[in-house]
């Protein structure tokens, strides 16, 4: 069996920064690199490598530069992928309270590794959880 590649726009709009910056710009004229980096809360290297990237699809454009601030628009409207977010309540199985520091702490190592294994690097520090929801439906 053959592997299944997705369509190059939907895939770059499933990781959740690049999704941050492309929805922050469809709801917006226009943001300056320093805007978007505080909207989305990455520092400055990866803030360009996601629009880069966006820019690269033709989603995204630096339409104006003034003096050092780069502004930034949207060049191409499109349907946003789902994300998982259709999830309901109901399709909550447990939810994990991460109020004790060494079960938060735990979690995060845990969180970390998982990210690791999903080409996801993951930076909690400075991020206080609360819990974690375990979303999915019981085989019947």
């Amino acid at each position: 069996m053959g592997r299944l590649h997705a369509d190059p726009v939907s895939t770059a709009l499933m990781h959740p920064t690049r999704r941050a910056l492309y929805v922050a710009l469809l709801e917006a004229d226009e943001y300056t690199t320093v805007q978007l980096q505080n909207l989305v809360s990455v520092d400055r290297y990866n803030l360009y490598h996601h629009l880069r990237k966006l820019e690269s699809l033709g989603l995204v454009m630096n339409h104006r530069d003034q003096g050092r601030t780069r502004w930034w628009c949207v060049m191409d409207r499109v349907p946003l992928p789902s994300d998982g977010s259709s999830a309901t309540e109901e399709d909550t199985i447990a939810r994990i309270d991460l109020s004790n520091p060494k079960v938060q702490a735990t979690a995060k190592r845990l969180i970390r590794e998982l990210g690791s294994m999903t080409g996801q690097n993951l930076e909690l520090d400075g991020i206080a959880l609360e819990s974690i929801d375990l979303k999915g439906r019981r085989n019947s």
